[in-house]
């Protein structure tokens, strides 16, 4: 039986499929021989970590000066609308409540203008101590409204990571009644410090919101800030005193104090 040659067309598709095979192989195998081609490594890029809430990018500054007195306060402004609500409303009440205290001083309609210089003052500074469990805020105001000496108070803030401002009653488990198992060691720690004073003392470190609501949190423990007059008399000036973890470790916020 005779076979009849294949058509033209069937030697054109045969002749496209093997230069279709010979491309593929060579495509496969090519940079196997002579000069090695090494592809370009992929540039790895690292995530930014986030900024905290509370970062701080510059200072505010308020002054007001009259023929008798004097402001200057400073504050920071962050990242957080939230977090600048709470310095700016603590300077602006602070300076309300001074130019109420200072009323009786002010001129009377149509008097003469003091010709002393302004002697009662208001200043509002602050510090900033971060740790990796908390951005600490330490204000510290001086005002003389007449009298001795001036006064001195401490106002702080502390900020979570997240930018949760964190209160007296969160840095325990157990809330508030945490401020019973730090007390006795802070009592303990206070009545050996110079000038000691244990009725003031006493009642100064008792359990309570408002003894314990200046404070920093650190990477080991808490700072108890107290103010002259509150556990000594004024010429001690203020007092602190660290609380190691380890003191109240059983009743330790874990928000707050779990190992990062």
């Amino acid at each position: 039986m005779r076979h009849s040659p294949p058509s033209k067309t069937i030697l054109v598709v045969i002749v496209l499929l093997a230069l279709a095979v010979i491309g593929i192989v060579f495509y496969l195998h090519r940079g196997t021989s002579g000069l090695a081609v090494h592809p370009v490594p992929e540039t790895v890029v690292l995530p930014t970590p986030g900024q905290w809430p509370s970062t701080v990018l510059r200072d505010q500054t308020v002054t007001d000066n009259s023929n008798y007195y004097t402001v200057s306060a400073a504050y920071p402004v962050t990242n957080d609308t939230v977090i600048n609500n709470y310095f700016q409303s603590f300077v602006n009440d602070s300076i309300a409540q001074f130019k109420d205290d200072i009323s009786w001083a002010a001129p009377t309609p149509g008097s003469a203008a003091p010709s002393t210089p302004p002697a009662l003052s208001l200043s509002i500074k602050y510090t900033e101590h971060k740790t990796v469990r908390a951005d600490n805020f330490v204000f510290s105001t001086t005002t003389y409204t007449d009298g001795a000496h001036g006064l001195e108070s401490t106002k702080t803030f502390s900020f979570s990571p997240t930018g949760q401002q964190v209160a007296v009653a969160s840095l325990f488990s157990n809330g508030l009644d945490g401020l019973k198992t730090i007390a006795p060691y802070v009592k303990a720690q206070l009545v050996h410090s110079p000038g000691a004073d244990a009725t003031m003392i006493d009642a100064g470190t008792a359990p309570t919101v408002d003894n314990y609501q200046s404070f920093t949190i650190e990477d080991d423990g808490i700072i108890f800030i107290f103010d002259p007059y509150q556990v000594a008399p004024y010429a001690v000036g203020q007092q602190s005193v660290r609380v190691p973890l380890s003191v109240f470790s059983d009743i330790a916020s874990k928000d707050i104090f779990t190992t990062r």
